[in-house]
């Protein structure tokens, strides 16, 4: 996956309400998907409730993390609207 294709997926993530981090280590972030640069390459994880970082993979390849990160992006997109569909809002 390219950046332009990245681009257009978090546009309509960040439409939606959904929280994400790109290229940025999260902080006080809950819930967020995220993707930094670390040392050996890139780090792609998700945060929980308490904000810390779970479900963490490092990649050597950028297109690959890009993917992986851009896939829980999509993926909190479609809990959002499940949700929101569930709760009649």
């Amino acid at each position: 996956m390219d950046d332009i294709d990245a681009t257009r997926e978090l546009a309509l993530a960040e439409a939606a309400g959904v929280p994400f981090c790109w290229m940025q280590r999260p902080s006080n972030d809950v819930n967020t998907p995220c993707i930094y640069e670390i040392e050996d390459g890139w780090r792609v994880s998700t945060t929980d409730e308490r904000a810390s970082e779970e479900s963490v993979s490092d990649y050597s390849d950028r297109a690959a993390a890009v993917q992986d990160f851009v896939s829980r992006v999509q993926g909190a997109v479609r809990y959002k609207e499940l949700r929101k569909k569930l709760l009649g809002h």
